[in-house]
């Protein structure tokens, strides 16, 4: 079950931090402001989400360490050798049905965004089959390709969220995320279960380490991918709440797509923000589907073997068919739920147990390349 990665598919730190702030920046930029307002139910719905991206630093630095302590290897290579080629076979076909049912949650949600603001008359069908070819001609690239789209996207997405961030305040109130902690912290406790929930994504660098030309640098290149995702995410709930209150964010369903229609430039000088910022969000959902549909190849190429190319083409329908089955909308949130629940209880206590496991048997050199 060893990793076959030819030796020019490698990567630098940067394009592996870009990757992990990547594949966690997604769907949360549109349904976090409600669920998480939902859940305080106070104007502290920020707070939550600012105090989860510090659980999930800590989860992102045990995730770093697993790779550092199995150099030029990926996850899919090292987990048979911690724990047994049948446990660890096992945990590699639960990680790829999780990245693949992740990916079809993905591809549902960014048809279901389309045809609302964009291509409201075109089938939804028509929408997810072109979006699966064009990020299958991707995913069938390689490594390489993919991390290099990343790092040309990567600064023009944050742009644009920065951009939707400061237009925002022009109708920003303070009163509306006033009082600060007015009902104590235990409504902010409340709204970490389903903010962190947002955060799932960190874990690709469990199969990116493999990849990584200095696996030392493992550790900082998670501590940047989640502490960008971290500052985002906090700025776009509290622009949220504070540009429209917490009663109306908690009945919206995209509450950060409403920020960005209420958004006016000056003597007209742009319309319609919200298209431009849907199109980059659709560029933004594309980078993440592709690295979760690399990541579901992967582990099946190492696992049955034959090159990942050819997996790319084989979950091709599991994906749509898991993208088509919730019956409407509700069903599609319930599915992502259930994917990150997947994503806390895997990646959350996995690698603290591979990590262990390792010490103990004294698997894997700490001394990284």
């Amino acid at each position: 079950m060893g990793q076959r990665k030819p030796s020019a598919e490698t990567i630098t730190a940067n394009q592996a931090a870009m990757m992990v702030s990547k594949a966690m920046i997604g769907t949360g930029i549109l349904i976090l402001p409600q669920s998480v307002s939902l859940a305080v139910n106070t104007p502290d719905g920020w707070l939550s989400v600012l105090l989860s991206g510090f659980v999930a630093l800590l989860a992102g630095w045990i995730v770093g360490l697993l790779c550092r302590r199995f150099p030029g290897r990926g996850f899919y290579a090292y987990v048979g050798d911690i724990i047994g080629r049948p446990l660890g076979a096992c945990v590699v076909v639960l990680v790829s049905v999780y990245y693949l049912s992740s990916a079809g949650y993905l591809l549902r949600v960014m048809g279901e965004v389309i045809r609302m603001y964009l291509l409201d008359k075109t089938p939804i069908m028509v929408t997810m089959v072109l979006f699966m070819l064009v990020a299958n001609y991707l995913t069938v690239g390689g490594i390489n390709p993919i991390a290099r789209l990343i790092e040309l996207f990567m600064p023009i997405i944050v742009c644009i969220l920065m951009v939707l961030i400061i237009l925002s305040f022009r109708d920003f109130e303070l009163d509306k995320v006033r009082p600060l902690l007015g009902q104590g912290l235990l409504p902010v406790f409340k709204g970490m279960p389903s903010s962190i929930l947002s955060y799932s994504g960190f874990e690709v660098l469990l199969f990116l380490g493999g990849f990584m030309k200095m696996s030392r640098k493992a550790v900082p290149a998670v501590f940047v991918g989640i502490g960008l995702t971290t500052m985002l995410y906090t700025l776009i709930v509290l622009v949220t709440i504070g540009s429209l209150t917490l009663e109306e964010v908690k009945t919206l369903t995209w509450p950060t797509m409403s920020v960005a229609k209420n958004i006016e430039l000056p003597d007209g000088f742009f319309e319609r923000f919200e298209s431009l910022f849907t199109v980059l969000w659709v560029l933004s959902m594309y980078t993440a589907y592709v690295l979760y549909q690399y990541g579901a190849c992967l582990g099946a190429a190492q696992l049955y073997g034959k090159d990942f190319r050819v997996w790319a083409y084989i979950v091709m329908p599991i994906i749509f068919a898991i993208a088509v089955l919730p019956d409407n909308l509700n069903a599609v949130f319930a599915l992502g739920e259930y994917n990150s629940y997947a994503s806390l209880l895997m990646f959350g206590l996995l690698p603290v147990i591979l990590l262990v496991v390792a010490a103990i048997r004294r698997i894997g050199n700490e001394q990284a390349s």
